[in-house]
């Protein structure tokens, strides 16, 4: 579900997840993919509480950020714990740079903050001051 434009209303308050990774250089990019590709068979697989996931890419900055509505804390406690996160964040020191990636969690009941504008300004705040 790459770079849809607004992800679906939750009917009460939902748990929103935004992150923004800087990747060191154009050869990280295949490492990126292929770590990427794991997490994306794990969402795709409907665990529970998933809502919806997008993926956005600026190839030009190497820059890659998602968006993720979940159902509860819960359920992104048990994503974190699965072994498709676990390995993406095994490799994340080899292929980004850590100061320049960030990323938020938050909690809502309003559609309009689930738009990738709101992750964006979340991840600035977060980031206090990184270029994203």
């Amino acid at each position: 579900m790459a770079d849809q434009a607004e992800p679906a209303k939750a009917a009460s308050q939902v748990t929103v997840v935004a992150t923004s990774l800087k990747l060191r250089d154009v050869w990280r990019l295949r490492r990126f993919f292929r770590l990427n590709g794991g997490v994306v068979r794990y969402l795709n697989s409907d665990p529970a509480g998933l809502i919806g996931y997008w993926l956005k890419a600026d190839f030009l900055r190497l820059r890659f950020s998602t968006l993720s509505v979940w159902d509860n804390d819960a359920a992104v406690d048990d994503f974190v714990a699965s072994d498709a996160h676990r390995a993406a964040m095994a490799g994340f020191d080899e292929i980004s740079v850590r100061e320049r990636s960030t990323f938020t969690r938050w909690h809502t009941d309003r559609h309009e903050d689930t738009t990738w504008e709101a992750a964006f300004e979340r991840l600035r705040m977060t980031a206090a001051g990184a270029d994203l």
